[in-house]
């Protein structure tokens, strides 16, 4: 089974590529986590169990707090058995060049889509 972590703030945005993951995949395990920060907490409290890890993080971009780009700090820090558990799909409606850059740039993201997410977009992935 699949287990896929949404880190989005956005309810709307959750609810969305939630329902394509559930359209999509059969067996499909969904964590939405609703900031960086729970996200972190989650990760760290089962980086000893690589069973729990998600296999996919769809990643927002955009978000108060911490950004995915503060995720993606945090997350370089982990062991690399934990970063080789799961892939990295940046989600973003932003269109700031060098963001996007930056995010490409990560060789911890697998890809970068641009929302709203669809079923098409995220084939290559899972």
């Amino acid at each position: 089974m699949n287990r896929i972590m949404i880190v989005d703030d956005n309810p709307i945005d959750q609810m969305i590529t939630a329902q394509v993951l559930r359209t999509s995949y059969d067996e499909v395990e969904i964590m939405v986590m609703e900031s960086v920060q729970l996200a972190i907490e989650y990760l760290n409290s089962n980086q000893g169990n690589l069973k729990a890890i998600p296999s996919l993080i769809l990643l927002d971009l955009d978000m108060p707090e911490l950004n995915g780009f503060d995720f993606l700090s945090h997350f370089n820090n982990y062991p690399h058995a934990v970063k080789n558990a799961c892939r990295i799909v940046v989600l973003t409606a932003s269109e700031v060049t060098n963001d996007i850059e930056q995010m490409e740039a990560d060789p911890n993201v697998s890809r970068l889509i641009t929302k709203p997410l669809n079923k098409n977009a995220l084939m290559p992935v899972i």
